[in-house]
């Protein structure tokens, strides 16, 4: 069956599995149905093991000497995947250049499963993936930007203009979910806040936050950019009694976005739209 839409999902901070996606593929699998689902094309990212390594080899050798293990390890490894993406990021082969080569790489995958054609693009991207894929699509968008895969010619045939190459730079992306987003974490420091400019007229931006998770933030009040081009939505992450109890009200509601039946039905409908 043609495949008629591509699905793309990114992970956020903190040491995470290759098989990250299992769940949310199952659940919207499961909202949107086996008919529909059979003309998705899912494509799950994945560069955690690009930092991951020697994140490892840091906390092993403090474990030692330290408490609150889980939380301090989720600390470590995200404010380090953070720090390492922005770190010298346009230094060949940085963390940032070969994160956004994979993008590039899944980009590429989609389109074939979807007949080369500019099928419409649907994101969902946790925690760091925002800040992740909104400086993608920021440098795609950018003639001569000064760090990624676009900082260069990439050389591999794909002509200028051509309907992959717009593919590739997302120009088909017509809704973009952001969850625990922490994009303003990178930016605040900045007077000129800037988001990125609309690909294309059906082009939306549901960006959903829990007001206790404190590393994932509302993004309309950042500029009038972002005011003009994200939804805010509030949501209570966790969902029910028992997860208001346990994690809503604390930093682990960041984790919980995906389990959110506000989140997955807005996304479902979504998806049967454009399918």
């Amino acid at each position: 069956m043609q495949k008629k839409l591509a699905l793309l999902t990114l992970h956020g901070m903190g040491e995470t599995l290759p098989k990250y996606y299992v769940e949310i593929h199952d659940i919207i699998k499961q909202a949107v149905g086996n008919s529909t689902w059979n003309r998705i094309a899912f494509q799950p990212l994945y560069y955690q093991d690009i930092l991951q390594g020697s994140q490892a080899e840091i906390f092993d050798r403090m474990r030692d000497q330290i408490d609150w293990m889980k939380l301090r390890k989720f600390l470590l490894y995200g404010f380090s995947d953070a720090a390492s993406l922005e770190y010298r990021k346009d230094a060949p082969g940085s963390p940032y250049a070969e994160t956004q080569k994979r993008i590039l790489k899944a980009m590429d995958s989609v389109f074939e499963e979807v007949g080369r054609t500019a099928a419409p693009v649907v994101i969902v991207a946790q925690s760091l993936g925002c800040q992740v894929i909104s400086s993608y699509i920021w440098d795609a968008q950018h003639p001569k930007p000064s760090s990624g895969v676009w900082s260069a010619p990439l050389g591999d045939g794909v002509a200028a203009g051509s309907v992959q190459d717009q593919f590739r730079r997302m120009q088909s992306v017509q809704r973009l979910y952001t969850t625990g987003c922490n994009i303003p974490i990178f930016v605040a420091g900045h007077k000129n806040i800037v988001a990125i400019k609309r690909p294309n007229p059906a082009f939306k931006w549901h960006n959903f936050f829990d007001e206790d998770d404190v590393l994932g933030w509302p993004l309309r009040p950042l500029s009038p950019s972002y005011e003009q081009l994200v939804e805010d939505i509030p949501v209570n992450a966790g969902g029910g009694l028992l997860g208001t109890i346990v994690k809503s009200w604390n930093p682990f509601s960041h984790e919980q976005y995906w389990r959110d039946s506000e989140v997955i039905d807005h996304l479902a409908r979504t998806i049967k739209a454009l399918v």
